[in-house]
């Protein structure tokens, strides 16, 4: 994490939680004096990351709400001078563990044309995950960040982790 905290949030989080810390961003920006650049990037981040959240995190027991471990998403933006980050934390079950390296571990290989390619690809071959994704997400955040995406797993219990992802930019 770096040195500022610009937003932190933990708790339950819906579509309609995301456009909440959006309008909460927007008035945190201002008062943090983030360039116009660095708060549509920021926001371009937050929505495909929070939404990755939404989508594909396990349900969990907090705040009243229902199933798993008993460990609510996390979203966390924080500076310095020259850099901004977004960091997001939820439970995922273990057997999705490895697929989720794998499509950030893929999409950190490429080099700025290379995503692009990827993302041509992606969009146009129709699959679709599950839970309605593409496989977009990972791709535009790298693509708008210009740098290798940040993860990591620990074990929350026999059947969960705890997965964090950071996305960070230049100022």
């Amino acid at each position: 994490m770096l040195s500022k905290s610009i937003l932190s949030y933990q708790g339950p989080l819906s579509f309609s939680t995301i456009d909440w810390l959006l309008s909460e961003f927007k008035m945190a920006a201002e008062d943090h004096d983030l360039s116009f650049k660095t708060y549509k990037k920021m926001i371009s981040i937050m929505i495909e990351a929070l939404e990755n959240v939404t989508k594909y995190s396990e349900k969990v027991k907090c705040n009243g709400e229902s199933t798993a471990p008993g460990f609510c998403p996390s979203c966390q933006i924080s500076c310095n001078a020259t850099n901004i980050e977004l960091t997001t934390q939820n439970p995922v079950k273990k057997i999705d563990v490895a697929p989720l390296r794998i499509r950030i571990d893929n999409v950190n290989k490429q080099n700025r044309e290379e995503l692009k390619e990827l993302y041509k690809l992606t969009i146009t071959n129709g699959e679709f995950s599950p839970n309605g994704g593409a496989g977009l997400g990972f791709i535009e955040i790298a693509k708008t960040t210009g740098n290798k995406l940040e993860y990591a797993f620990e074990n929350l219990s026999k059947d969960f982790s705890l997965y964090t992802f950071r996305a960070s930019m230049n100022i």
